[in-house]
């Protein structure tokens, strides 16, 4: 998603892109210097090394990864050794993660205009407690839309069968719509798109809406909370891109889907 935000606005006329790596040396945050982005040292496990790479900052864009840490082979190790869910480390991390994100805008709270904070909807209040465990959501929100790029999440992966079809099991029914996006390519639109209106607007990462029927020809395994709910857990607050009252680029998810490599899976 950073990734996103940067090729975008390294492209926009006045703006002074900044990035933020754990280790500026590799080649790839080399490539981004190449093009004009200042990067610093920063890591959201190190405390005060995140406000000294936003100071003097006037827009940020942050976000959390929860899904490293699920893969991460020591965080199942540790909550196997703890005999404890490696959902509940995860989001553990993730919490602390994000709130020295959210610490260390405030402590630049001086210069900042706009900070947008990449999250989920809170499936727990929204639902009126009805859905306790969906911590990946309530984590996010908690601190403070669905991406295409999660099909390449074990979790998400077609799974070939037996009988050569593809099975896709993910938490919500086949015919329900969904927003979709490829955060890669879009997310840097969405945040141009933000900075051109009013702060505290509470939008919703989405290109266009789809359904699983839609997007692929077997879906398995439902859950209550999407079907019920929606993605956005019918958070009156949100909005849509199509609805910000500027353009906003984003890409076709059938552009998308065309332009991945499957091998992996067929």
């Amino acid at each position: 998603m950073g990734s996103s935000v940067a090729e975008t606005f390294v492209q926009e006329h006045g703006w002074s892109v900044r990035g933020i790596s754990r280790d500026p040396s590799k080649p790839s945050a080399k490539a981004w210097i190449a093009r004009g982005i200042g990067l610093v040292a920063a890591d959201l496990d190190l405390l005060g090394s995140i406000g000294k790479a936003f100071s003097g900052a006037n827009v940020i864009f942050g976000t959390t990864d929860f899904v490293q840490h699920l893969l991460d082979p020591k965080m199942i190790a540790k909550a196997q050794e703890q005999r404890r869910s490696v959902n509940e480390l995860a989001t553990e991390h993730e919490f602390k993660q994000a709130k020295s994100l959210i610490d260390a805008v405030a402590a630049n709270i001086s210069t900042i205009d706009l900070f947008v904070l990449s999250t989920l909807s809170d499936t727990k209040g929204l639902s009126h407690g009805k859905i306790q465990y969906n911590l990946h959501f309530d984590c996010k929100w908690a601190a403070l839309g669905i991406s295409t790029s999660n099909w390449k999440i074990p979790y998400y992966t077609p799974r070939k069968q037996e009988d050569g079809t593809y099975k896709l099991s993910l938490p919500m029914d086949g015919e329900e719509e969904f927003p979709i996006i490829d955060p890669n390519a879009d997310t840097g639109n969405l945040v141009k798109g933000l900075v051109q209106i009013a702060p505290s607007t509470h939008l919703v990462g989405a290109t266009s809406m789809i359904t699983w029927d839609e997007w692929c020809k077997i879906w398995s395994r439902v859950n209550e909370y999407m079907d019920e709910f929606g993605y956005d857990g019918s958070d009156p607050t949100v909005v849509y891109p199509w609805d910000l009252g500027v353009k906003v680029k984003t890409t076709l998810i059938d552009v998308y889907l065309a332009d991945q490599d499957w091998s992996s899976v067929l």
